[in-house]
């Protein structure tokens, strides 16, 4: 009495102090015709924001990327004055007619 049995059943789940192996089959297609690679296409950055950090010197229209603040700047960079933000995205200059 008092020993523990190490049978094991068909569908039974394993104890902490038993161990399980499973041999599985593992088999890998390859292609036959090689491909290639597509050409990598060339990068269309029209879309994107430039940047600038708070003490360069540029001049322009500016917002802030923290809060939204807008400023035109015709010297260094300041930090944000509503909420102390230093990174500013460049705003394409606005034409009037």
């Amino acid at each position: 009495m008092g020993t523990k049995s190490h049978r094991r059943a068909r569908g039974r789940a394993l104890s902490e102090d038993e161990e399980a192996v499973q041999d599985v089959e593992v088999q890998v297609e390859r292609p036959t015709v090689a491909t290639s690679a597509p050409p990598p296409l060339p990068l269309d950055d029209s879309g994107f924001v430039d940047f600038r950090v708070a003490g360069t010197e540029t001049s322009g229209e500016f917002r802030c990327s923290d809060c939204g603040y807008g400023a035109v700047v015709q010297r260094a960079l300041p930090p944000c004055p509503m909420c102390g933000g230093s990174i500013w995205e460049s705003r394409p200059p606005r034409f009037r007619d």
